[in-house]
């Protein structure tokens, strides 16, 4: 698998801290942003809502007003008991224009409530019956909405009278349309929409609204319900709504809606900021770390290299870290630790591989007690050894011996052997596991023609010989010694055995216990002998000696 260097694992990772706690910053800024202009624009669509109550009040106050006024000119009596609409018409339209105010609607009615005239068209049909109205007047300022020809307008009607005589009626009207909603807006500052049960005027393109009559805006913002959010073209908006007019007449819906992206533009600019300031954070981190992950890396890349080393088996590498901190203290107990590597080298050289295995397992399993494990014992010992050496400087003697038993320590070692120990020229090596007996045999073989070999190169030298003896059973295996000074090695009778054959065994020659013969016959060629007597041992001893060409001394 492709692993990743420390170096850009540390940049990686800052990297990408900062990128979260910069869109983190964002978030709860857009989430701070949302909730306050939320919370403001809730505030001010109430306000609205509350401000264009207050507009179509004093608009139907001046309604009020225009009728009182109408209603108090002396020539209407005259022209309303011959009922001449066309002069009443005139004289309405004469005040409008003398008040200016041509764009309100001024209708005369008789003392019974017929139509006379209306000042916006010759024909004073379209409006609606006022017979009810009349015959229960409304409270002064009370809101009316009445459809006239169709659309929805603001009326106030009152009694024109002389003497306590009333003589007829005067309606002062004002439309509900685009220039009503445009006032609205700018009173209120906000967009509305006024729908009826057939029409919607608004501050909107009509073709950008979602509904188009009352009933289908009621489903969505219901009358003095809370602010509500609603999509209009593009934007989203909150907005609320109440019902234009009273009891009498018909209640169109008004609709203040304020748009909720447009109040959220002041804080898109403070996230621009803070997101280029983000920016400019994280690249500078990142560089930061950068550098920073260098600094830090370079020794532990040393680290690394010291342990390639170490697998490499080179103890002597040591590491110059220079460093007053964490760093320096590892690279310090790494130079440590490779010091202590150097001499467990060295010290494994004088111990055998079984009790360098022991040392390893010792933490996970108990070994000093000694256990009983089946093994295949070989002895190996130098013949005339100490008469060669008589006449022999000590470095020579050493030299010899060393040759000798580096030589069988190459053989035990390719054949899946162990040496346990060096007891002067004399080997002790251990097999285990499947084929340990014929690995055993054939490491016997092996040295014979080893030293076979060695002695036909070196003519001039002392020959050398060595008698094997190769033992196979159970044996008892355990750290034997002190407790400061521990030997662990094999011990038992077998061992005893081995011993015993090896010390009977001539030069160039390899004596088998039974044990190991009987696991090899018909594999290895060896004659038997007749029963040996040996010593530790009460009733004499089966013993088979390996075939191996004859040599001349």
């Amino acid at each position: 698998m492709r692993r990743t260097p420390f170096r850009r694992r540390i940049l990686i990772y800052s990297s990408l801290l900062l990128i979260a706690l910069i869109v983190a910053m964002l978030l709860a800024v857009n989430y701070q942003g949302q909730r306050f202009a939320g919370e403001t624009i809730d505030k001010e669509v109430e306000g609205g809502r509350q401000r264009l109550k207050d507009a179509e009040r004093q608009r139907v106050d001046e309604l009020w007003l225009m009728t009182n006024s109408v209603a108090s000119l002396t020539i209407l009596r005259p022209l309303m008991a011959q009922t001449d609409g066309p002069t009443i018409k005139d004289t309405l339209q004469d005040f409008l224009l003398q008040n200016r105010k041509p764009d309100l609607l001024l209708i005369a009615f008789s003392s019974k409530g017929d139509l006379l005239a209306r000042t916006d068209k010759s024909d004073p049909s379209g409006i609606p019956e006022i017979r009810p109205l009349l015959e229960s007047p409304p409270e002064r300022s009370s809101r009316i909405v009445l459809s006239i020809d169709g659309k929805a307008h603001h009326v106030a009607v009152v009694p024109a009278e002389a003497g306590g005589e009333v003589f007829g009626f005067i309606a002062a009207a004002a439309q509900l349309d685009a220039a009503f909603v445009r006032q609205l807006k700018e009173l209120t500052g906000d967009e509305i929409v006024i729908a009826t049960d057939r029409s919607t005027v608004s501050t909107f393109l009509d073709a950008t609204l979602p509904w188009h009559t009352r009933p289908e805006w009621e489903i969505a913002v219901r009358p003095e319900a809370p602010p509500g959010s609603m999509r209009v073209g593009r934007e989203n908006y909150e907005a609320v709504a109440t019902a234009l007019g009273g009891s009498i007449g018909i209640q169109p819906l008004a609709i203040v809606m304020k748009s909720h992206d447009e109040a959220m533009q002041p804080y898109r600019g403070i996230q621009l900021t803070l997101l280029i300031v983000g920016l400019v954070v994280a690249l500078t981190g990142i560089a930061g770390t950068a550098l920073l992950a260098r600094n830090v890396t370079a020794p532990v890349a040393k680290l690394l290299e010291g342990t390639r080393q170490v697998a490499a088996g080179n103890f002597d590498y040591r590491l110059d870290v220079k460093a007053n901190d964490e760093i320096g203290e590892l690279a310090e107990s790494f130079n440590v630790m490779m010091q202590g590597l150097r001499e467990r080298e060295d010290m494994e050289k004088f111990v055998s591989q079984s009790t360098v295995d022991m040392i390893q397992s010792s933490s996970s399993r108990k070994v000093s007690a000694g256990e009983k494990v089946e093994l295949t014992v070989l002895f190996s010992d130098m013949r005339g050894f100490t008469t060669m050496t008589e006449s022999m400087t000590p470095e020579d003697t050493v030299k010899m011996l060393n040759a000798c038993l580096s030589l069988q320590a190459d053989r035990v070692k390719k054949f899946n052997g162990d040496i346990d120990k060096y007891v002067g020229d004399c080997v002790v090596a251990l097999f285990s596991g499947h084929d340990m007996e014929l690995n055993a045999i054939r490491c016997a073989v092996e040295i014979h023609r080893a030293l076979d070999a060695l002695n036909d190169a070196n003519p001039d030298k002392p020959v050398l010989r060595v008698g094997i003896g190769i033992v196979t059973g159970e044996v008892i295996l355990g750290s034997i010694g002190s407790e400061d000074r521990l030997d662990y090695t094999v011990i038992g009778s077998n061992v005893n055995l081995c011993s015993r054959l090896c010390s009977i065994a001539g030069p160039r020659q390899t004596l088998l216990a039974e044990s190991t013969y009987a696991r090899v016959e018909g594999l290895v060629a060896a004659e038997k002998l007749d029963p040996l007597q040996v010593k530790g041992f009460s009733e004499p001893v089966p013993v088979y000696r390996m075939a191996l060409a004859q040599r001349p001394d």
